[in-house]
């Protein structure tokens, strides 16, 4: 018996030696890891060694200020939501950069009106206290608040076969339910039975605090309130419009409207500079900025660290947190009222 015990205690000291060596391992590795990975922009193509930089910052998906939880922005890199809080980081980080230009990489649907409008002052302040030119390109979708944002820029490009426009503002919709009976969930989602029989009860405080109740119609003084709200940010987005692309702001409100049009026509109303791929946008920025040689750099995706992945920090990574961005934009375009534009199918399962 003495033996037996013996050894299971020499077999269980091995084992803890053996994981505590593991373990020490990994926390160096770690470490050398976070030394090594302090430069947040990787060289992706030109002359390694030349001292023009050329910035690729690629963006996608809608626009928001900030997550609407405490989550580590830095760590979920593969979320298709732009920040503008993120991107106020990055640009702050290439001032120590010694930047030439900047290539701005951009598909969005649109977004919150506050985050729209943040991210084209957090983008112009860049390129006027920086004095850097600053190209937009859009490879499929440039709409809306994302085309507010492309304001910012120098010059807007965009691939054939992309959509471009939208200048327009959307408050959300109030949809009235009259006379509901049941309402019940189901594999084809929420359905709803009217005819009179359901009875809602609130307690309120302060004309109006039930805005967008579906029991109750609105009345003509809260439409006349939403619609001066959706009037005032529509006067501002075409003021900067017609500003920044010097197209009269009556051409803008009769004849272009809230329209999407393909590249072609877009470049036909004036709302991007030409129909190019990304590569002939660079080329287009290296000839504005007369360089003979360049270098082009992008920001560096996160990556889970050596010590993540052998904790199993990454399980069920991409199912998990696909879900959570898209749980993450419905709940933030829920509890907006300042949303410019979403496409409807972009998040039909809200």
């Amino acid at each position: 018996m003495n033996i037996l015990i013996s050894f299971f205690f020499k077999v269980l000291a091995f084992f803890l030696a053996i994981t505590t060596f593991i373990i020490i391992l990994i926390i160096i590795i770690n470490l050398s890891q976070n030394r090594l990975n302090t430069e947040k922009f990787n060289f992706k193509e030109g002359n390694i060694d030349s001292n023009n930089k050329i910035v690729l910052l690629k963006l996608r998906g809608p626009i928001f200020n900030e997550p609407s939880n405490s989550m580590n922005i830095g760590f979920f890199s593969d979320l298709e939501i732009i920040y503008v809080n993120e991107i106020k980081k990055i640009l702050k980080d290439l001032e120590n950069k010694n930047i030439k230009g900047v290539i701005v990489s951009i598909d969005s649907p649109g977004g919150s009106v506050s985050a729209t409008y943040n991210l084209y002052n957090a983008i112009n302040n860049y390129k006027k206290n920086n004095n850097i030119t600053i190209y937009f390109h859009t490879n499929e979708l440039l709409v809306s608040g994302g085309y507010w944002a492309a304001l910012a820029s120098d010059k807007i490009f965009a691939n054939y076969g992309s959509l471009v426009g939208s200048i327009g503002v959307r408050g959300p919709d109030w949809i009235y339910y009259d006379n509901p009976v049941s309402i019940s969930e189901g594999i084809l989602g929420q359905t709803i039975e009217t005819k009179k029989g359901i009875k809602i009860f609130k307690n309120i405080a302060g004309k109006s605090k039930d805005l967008f109740d579906s029991f109750r119609m609105p009345t003509d003084t809260e439409l006349l309130s939403l619609q001066k709200i959706v009037n005032s940010i529509y006067d501002d987005f075409v003021l900067v419009v017609s500003k920044n692309r010097n197209i009269e702001k009556e051409i803008i409100i009769n004849d272009i409207g809230a329209l999407i049009f393909n590249a072609k026509e877009a470049k036909k109303n004036y709302l991007i500079d030409d129909v190019l791929d990304i590569d002939k946008a660079i080329e287009a920025l290296v000839k504005k900025l007369e360089l003979k040689d360049y270098q082009i750099i992008e920001r560096k995706k996160n990556k889970l660290t050596f010590l993540q992945q052998l904790t199993s920090v990454n399980f069920k990574y991409y199912n998990y947190f696909t879900t959570k961005n898209k749980v993450e934009i419905c709940n933030l375009l829920k509890e907006s009222v300042s949303v410019i534009f979403v496409q409807k199918n972009y998040f039909e399962n809200c």
